[in-house]
């Protein structure tokens, strides 16, 4: 049968109790210090995890607004480089419409110049032609520098009741 002895379940009672000591003392406190350690660790990597992910998405924020405003700013150049833009064309045209005003205006005058200039040289050779026939009919050459200012008058007087 089974021999119980008190003094061997004494004995095995206190190996364990010094045995539990020993292991607390050298095992269990290391390890769960260990643990805390990491578990604090963990949730200080979480923490800056955190931190880290607010800071992304303030940053983007941020960048989404800068963007937003650099559309706008964008637009704006567009529509003022758009409105100079019409104003210099309105310019450019408005000049070329003063010079071609002005180009009509210069050949006008040219014209009317060179038409004025024709007339005079139609009257001189009239004159020289009347003067010449006036001699044939008379059948004497007379001078010639005063027939041609006679005919000028004449000529002049006509063309003055004709205009």
């Amino acid at each position: 049968m089974l021999n119980v002895n008190p003094w061997d379940i004494l004995f095995t009672v206190i190996n364990l109790l010094i045995f539990f000591l020993l292991m607390k003392k050298f095992l269990f406190k290391p390890v769960a210090k260990i643990m805390q350690e990491r578990e604090d660790q963990i949730n200080k990597d979480l923490s800056d995890a955190k931190s880290e992910l607010e800071k992304a998405q303030t940053a983007r924020e941020e960048a989404d607004k800068k963007l937003a405003s650099a559309d706008s700013d964008a637009d704006e150049i567009i529509a003022t480089a758009k409105k100079r833009a019409e104003g210099q064309s309105a310019d450019i045209i408005s000049d070329a419409e003063k010079q071609a005003a002005e180009l009509l205006s210069d050949a006008r005058k040219t014209i009317e110049r060179e038409r004025a200039d024709a007339v005079e040289a139609a009257r001189e050779d009239i004159a020289d032609l009347a003067v010449m026939a006036a001699s044939q009919v008379l059948g004497k050459n007379i001078d010639s520098e005063s027939n041609r200012e006679f005919a000028k008058q004449i000529l002049a007087e006509v063309g003055a009741d004709n205009d």
